[in-house]
């Protein structure tokens, strides 16, 4: 919260600069419709609210103005400094030299002692500025309230018009049917301009501006010249209500309608509803510009708007940094230099998972450049300090040339999907996009970085997806994907994964049967889309014949083949508008066992499989399963390095990751006892079965008699009921 407050005092300083500037502007339009100057409120609006914005030559905003994120330097100190008679700047290695004399503990101590005294001073302003708010709304809320009960006794004269005895003022008040109070006694002459005026205001959806311009003041509720923004912009709202008024009625109407304004300013009452419900104000000012006003000539109109477009080109946009020319001599020494550079990762962790290596190293200057930017420019201070777990890795970075070395620690949460970098005796906060790349060298075996294929690299560019390096390449055979059979993992992988090239305009079905097909796979920087959460690393997969791409789509790797998309971030089911079994009854081509299976009960289907187990017969067994489920393991715990895995994984066989066969360790399975326990739908059932399986080894399965929850689905008419798994 506090990171937000800071990035709110930000916004608002940036805004000052522009209330200020507007307000200068304000008056050049003196002689100017003032529907213009109301629109010019817009631009503050964005200040206030947007906390980026793009860089552009004619902002006017001084470069000195916080349009960056506020440096932590400022609020936090760093436990080691250099000499005060040294730039900083001068040596990166300076920056990270206790870092290479400190050990984990000592790392992890130092985070408490390196907050600055000023922290706490940010962290009680949060709270006030929190305070404020809710004092805010809470007082404009409970007046509303207080408005709306004492507006009980107003009279519908005519749809959303209502009258009031005990109000001097007319105003508005709702959001999704906005009403419209008027005083008691008004002759017809008044009533219908004050009708106009406030018809306008809905109109223009003036009260929803009102209330998200309050909303926004509310938030920045500390800095005045936002309330003086505020102000403004609402006599502006009005005066170009008045405005609209005597260009529908005409001029000649004039002095009768100020002539009403000024006896609604007489003793007037309005009972305070916030920015739910607002009046009229600063009578005077308006009953002045309603005399002034006269038709506004067309060039007056079009170098208003010409100034109003300007000023906000100008006050949007920021200025581009100037990097310093001693930093760009610095990073050019480091990145560029002649003596070259060297990444070292480093898993210091026990738990290696799926990691091929705990070691990685190389001198790709692109590698390099990014991690060094990524450590000097992780700023935001962490107070994390339970890193002792089984679920945080930790890595150590070394990035040196032969003049300069430096290093630091990644800490990765992979249970609560949160990076840290340990530097300068300090935490800070890291991506975990950055996190999941470190750790990627230490996964991908062979990796090679440069990436020769460019038609590849500037395809996913176009689609959003950045290649960081290739994982491996390999010829394969592409296997019929037109007309899918029994399982076969080249077809049903290759014919599943077609459909999503078919999202970008790519289309591999012509070269079924067809052999010497390349597959390159790449590691992807970004994360899957949303949607795949939690898993996020993905791959690229290209396809091509002759060196002309055929194929291209995103998987997740070694887990299920179903977490794939196109390279538009589309799922299957959104590529294909259909289910997965909508899609096989199209594809599906049974052969003369899936015809006979067709034609069995759920049970008998069950019956077969157990058969077709104790008999160590795969080809009946394999049909016996839906081919979704057997599509979906076809990924599942293979190196990255791998396409999919070439064997099937049956259930309750008992072979398993790095089984020669479904059958080695599985010495006889018995179907003892079927029984239907549940039927979700007319296409799912749940039976309780009953079997006595024998291995020769327990690995994850046991010996003897056991009862298992076997769901079945109905696949497709072609080919019937089939196993989708089994589950207690």
């Amino acid at each position: 919260m506090s990171e937000l407050f800071l990035t709110v005092l930000r916004m608002s300083l940036t805004a000052s600069y522009v209330i200020l500037c507007v307000m200068v502007v304000r008056l050049l339009l003196k002689k100017a419709p003032k529907v213009i100057s109301y629109a010019l409120w817009a631009v503050v609006a964005f200040r206030l609210v947007i906390p980026f914005s793009f860089e552009s030559m004619f902002s006017i905003l001084p470069s000195r103005t916080n349009t960056v994120p506020v440096r932590h330097e400022v609020i936090y100190y760093q436990s080691s400094q250099t000499d005060s008679g040294q730039d900083v700047g001068d040596s990166l290695a300076d920056s990270f030299a206790n870092v290479l004399r400190s050990d984990k503990s000592s790392i992890v101590s130092n985070v408490k002692e390196s907050i600055n005294p000023l922290e706490n001073f940010i962290e009680t302003g949060t709270y006030i500025w929190l305070l404020g708010i809710m004092a805010l709304l809470v007082y404009n809320l409970a007046s509303f309230l207080k408005l709306k009960r004492q507006l009980k006794s107003a009279q519908l004269i005519d749809k959303n018009i209502y009258e009031a005895k005990n109000l001097k003022t007319p105003f508005v008040m709702g959001i999704i049917k906005p009403k419209i109070y008027l005083p008691a006694g008004l002759d017809d002459t008044e009533r219908s301009y004050i009708l106009i005026h406030e018809q306008t205001h809905i109109n223009r959806k003036d009260y929803i501006i009102k209330i998200l311009a309050f909303l926004i003041s509310s938030v920045h509720w500390f800095n005045p010249l936002v309330w003086l923004a505020f102000v403004l912009m609402s006599t502006d709202m009005e005066l170009s209500c008045d405005e609209k008024v005597l260009k529908i009625m005409g001029e000649n109407i004039k002095k009768p309608y100020a002539n009403s304004l000024l006896s609604l300013a007489t003793e007037r009452h309005i009972l305070n509803g916030g920015a739910l419900a607002f009046g009229e104000g600063n009578i005077k000012r308006r009953i002045k510009n309603v005399l002034n006003y006269r038709k506004f000539p067309l060039w007056v109109i079009i170098v208003s708007v010409i100034i109003v477009i300007a000023a906000g080109i100008a006050l949007a946009t920021n200025p581009k940094p100037e990097e310093p020319v001693e930093q760009k001599e610095n990073e050019k020494n480091l990145v560029e230099s002649p003596l070259g550079t060297k990444v070292q990762i480093e898993f210091l962790s026990d738990n290696m998972g799926f990691k091929s290596a705990d070691k990685f190293e190389t001198d790709d200057s692109k590698i390099f450049a990014f991690i060094d930017s990524t450590l000097r420019n992780s700023l935001t201070p962490a107070k994390e300090n339970d890193l002792e777990n089984n679920h945080t890795n930790r890595y150590l970075l070394k990035l040196s040339n032969e003049t300069v070395e430096y290093s630091c620690e990644l800490y990765y949460d992979t249970l609560y999907d949160k990076a840290y970098i340990a530097k300068d005796g300090g935490l800070y906060e890291a991506s975990t996009d950055f996190a999941r790349y470190i750790d990627s060298f230490l996964e991908n075996r062979n990796i090679n970085i440069y990436i020769d294929n460019a038609d590849a690299v500037e395809l996913f560019k176009k689609y959003g997806w950045t290649l960081d390096y290739q994982i491996n390449a390999m010829e394969n055979k592409l296997n019929d994907i037109k007309a899918l059979s029994s399982f076969n993992p080249n077809a049903y992988y290759f014919a599943y994964n077609n459909e999503l090239s078919k999202d970008i305009g790519l289309d591999m079905s012509e070269y079924s049967n067809t052999p010497n097909i390349e597959v390159e796979v790449y590691r992807i920087h970004e994360s899957m889309p949303q949607e795949f959460y939690p898993i996020q690393n993905c791959r690229g997969i290209v396809v091509k014949k002759g060196g002309k791409i055929i194929g291209a789509f995103i998987s997740a790797g070694r887990h299920s083949t179903l977490n794939a998309c196109s390279l538009n971030g589309n799922s299957f089911e959104k590529v294909t508008g259909k289910t997965f079994n909508e899609w096989l009854e199209e594809m599906v081509r049974p052969d003369e066992i899936e015809a006979r299976l067709a034609k069995l009960t759920p049970e008998q289907v069950i019956e077969e499989y157990f058969t077709a187990l104790d008999k160590k017969n795969i080809e009946v067994a394999k049909r016996c399963i839906s081919k979704k489920t057997l599509l979906e393991s076809l990924t599942a715990n293979m190196e990255n390095s791998e396409l999919f895995n070439e064997s099937l994984v049956l259930p309750l066989a008992g072979g398993g990751i790095g089984a020669k066969s479904n059958f080695d360790n599985l010495k006889s399975a018995k179907l003892l006892k079927v029984e239907l326990i549940e039927e979700p739908d007319k296409y799912t059932k749940i039976f309780r079965v009953t079997v006595d399986l024998k291995y020769k080894k327990e690995v994850i399965l046991s010996n003897g008699k056991q009862d298992w929850d076997c769901h079945m689905i109905y696949e497709t008419p072609q080919t019937g009921w089939r196993i989708e798994g089994f589950g207690h």
